[in-house]
């Protein structure tokens, strides 16, 4: 739920009402906090220690509604700590207090005293709960459909329906994984501060696709990674692209992480959608081969690698790669050469020695002398467009490969 949600609720739409911070609606509750207990607290008590983010802060008590300093030192000391909204009764809120919110972009709302506050907070704690409850729902189903042997798909469609999730047409899962965490405090890489992350990339990530009309997603989420499925039709790649990388960039400032995306191709049906989440993982896997500026990865851009990552039996690519890169990486090794690094610079400048020159920094003489002694030891020609092809599929083997392993 998020404060718009909470405007919308027919059983308390009209006893709640929004009078600033419009543009922060979109914040999300996790619970309720009645705050007028901290006038009983030591002045010099940290109230801050009270809030763990994203509570509704409700204040009621005329002693500290009366005093804007203290309001506004309340609201400005859990706003640092990431609450959904304020709630004061209707008549106890200032224009001062009106527009410290609004600067915040914090929801600030009035509450009726015709809604007495004893039914607003039990109707507002049973839909949450109802919401926590349909969300660990909806991950289980997802979880079943990512890593059951056999799945019963009637009971699957029957659960998802119930639940307001639609695993009509084509699905594809796109995997959100944390990489690195650029903070040095210890305790920010303990598993406790992994799983509260990646709870918080969930929300994001639910936030971000609610806009364009996923009220449920389904989603899955474990200590290091966010895996969340999501209808293709409804994007394209170059919007997916985009909501993808705001929910990086949002996760990345809050969090201090570095964040993979993977993206999985779309598959129609419900046992099939295993095959997009392990692609969307795969994806990932391959990004030090395939780097490139906003860490997003789609398995359909991966090329060569998608069809070697098919083969399961690793002997086989080993021997395929030893049988054509096996004496020339035996030359490397033994003389501390880069004989396979000049082959493999030479193939990716499609056979053009010049240019593999220049890109290797060695005078042209010295790229001739390298090639021909490629060619003794491999005993191929390697300009030959059949040869460069099985060459290049060993190379892209190997640095698979070495990822691999």
């Amino acid at each position: 739920m998020n404060c718009e949600d909470l405007m919308n609720m027919i059983q308390i739409k009209d006893g709640i009402k929004l009078v600033a911070g419009e543009t922060g609606v979109h914040r999300n509750i996790r619970w309720i906090y009645f705050a007028d207990c901290i006038q009983c607290l030591d002045e010099n008590f940290d109230i801050s220690e009270l809030i763990h983010g994203e509570e509704l802060v409700i204040v009621t008590n005329v002693s500290l509604t009366n005093d804007d300093n203290k309001i506004i030192q309340l609201i400005d000391a859990m706003y640092k700590k990431n609450i959904a909204a304020f709630v004061i009764n209707e008549g106890q809120i200032s224009q001062k207090i009106i527009a410290y919110c609004n600067e915040l972009q914090l929801p600030l709302f009035e509450l009726s005293l015709q809604l007495h506050l004893i039914d607003f907070s039990q109707i507002v704690c049973r839909i949450l709960v109802e919401e926590e409850s349909n969300m660990n729902s909806i991950e289980r189903i997802l979880a079943s459909i990512l890593y059951s042997e056999h799945i019963n798909k009637s009971e699957i469609m029957e659960q998802a329906n119930y639940l307001d999730v639609s695993l009509s047409g084509k699905q594809r899962l796109t995997v959100f994984q944390i990489a690195e965490m650029k903070t040095q405090k210890q305790e920010h890489k303990e598993e406790g501060y992994l799983i509260e992350v990646s709870q918080n990339i969930s929300k994001i990530v639910r936030r971000e696709f609610r806009n364009y009309g996923l009220r449920n997603i389904m989603m899955y989420s474990q200590i290091e990674f966010v895996a969340a499925m999501l209808p293709a039709e409804l994007f394209s790649k170059d919007l997916l692209s985009n909501i993808i990388r705001r929910i990086m960039e949002k996760a990345q400032s809050m969090y201090k992480v570095v964040i993979y995306a993977g993206v999985g191709t779309p598959y129609e049906y419900i046992e099939q959608f295993k095959y997009s989440y392990q692609e969307a993982k795969n994806a990932i896997t391959m990004a030090s081969l395939v780097r490139n500026d906003d860490n997003i990865y789609y398995y359909d851009d991966l090329g060569i690698y998608s069809l070697i990552m098919q083969i399961s039996n690793g002997k086989f690519l080993d021997d395929y790669l030893d049988s054509k890169l096996g004496k020339l990486i035996d030359a490397d090794n033994i003389q501390d050469g880069d004989l396979c690094s000049t082959l493999e610079t030479y193939l990716n400048n499609n056979c053009n020695a010049n240019a593999a020159a220049e890109e290797l920094y060695i005078h042209r003489n010295t790229m001739r002398y390298r090639m021909e002694k490629i060619k003794k030891i491999i005993n191929e020609d390697v300009s030959d467009l059949s040869t460069a092809m099985e060459l290049k599929l060993a190379f892209a083997i190997r640095r698979y490969r070495n990822t691999d392993t």
